[in-house]
């Protein structure tokens, strides 16, 4: 730490008490002891300054990790804004079932938009929690985590919805083919098979009625 400018203005003085220590064979006392002084003082200054470098190093990685926090919330904000419009806009039901299973990706890639920028959240999280001097700064990103909670939520439950509707409606279509096969039938049959019929026209009651309160909750 010679280089710092106070010491190197003291070590030319310290080298004149060094000689003047000793004259003549004689111990100079008041030499010696400026010169103990000055080793006192010098090791203070050169923990000092080392003390100084490691926080002015901690303070610009904290300034880099806020930044990152920053950047983080500032990229999210505008998509949980949007995501929020989205979660509170009622679903169109769908009238066939080519609309419900186009429904079914729209909110399949919703919850997908959900799930992946969530990441610049925990990006900005981590960048945060970094930080050796935590700033008084309001800490957004738990505010911003419970309304993604919310809205992921929502995502979920609507894929839940959709894809059991989908799956009802599909099932229903295929009884339907089937019992619209079995009435076609049965003016070329000698002897019909009432039983089944009735069994198909009440499976087809059971799903269609289940279609319709999936339907109600979309």
């Amino acid at each position: 730490m010679e280089g710092i400018p106070i010491i190197k203005s003291l070590l030319s003085f310290f080298l004149f008490l060094s000689n003047y220590a000793e004259e003549e064979g004689q111990t100079n006392e008041t030499a010696l002891n400026h010169m103990k002084e000055f080793c006192t003082i010098k090791d203070t200054i050169n923990e000092l300054y080392e003390r100084i470098e490691i926080e002015a190093g901690s303070i610009t990685q904290d300034q880099k990790y806020f930044a990152d926090y920053l950047y983080g919330v500032k990229n999210f904000k505008p998509w949980m804004d949007e995501a929020e419009a989205v979660a509170k806009t009622t679903l169109v039901k769908p009238e066939k079932l080519e609309d419900a299973l186009a429904l079914l990706e729209t909110v399949k890639s919703f919850e997908a938009a959900c799930s992946g920028n969530k990441g610049k959240l925990d990006g900005a999280a981590e960048s945060r929690s970094k930080m050796e001097k935590q700033t008084k700064a309001d800490n957004e990103v738990e505010t911003l985590n419970s309304r993604w909670n919310i809205v992921k939520k929502t995502a979920d439950e609507r894929v839940t919805k959709v894809q059991e509707l989908c799956n009802t409606w599909s099932e229903l279509q295929a009884v339907t083919e089937n019992l619209t096969k079995t009435i076609t039938d049965i003016p070329g049959s000698n002897l019909p098979d009432v039983a089944a019929l009735e069994g198909i026209f009440k499976q087809f009651k059971e799903i269609n009625g289940k279609k319709m309160s999936l339907l109600s909750v979309i």
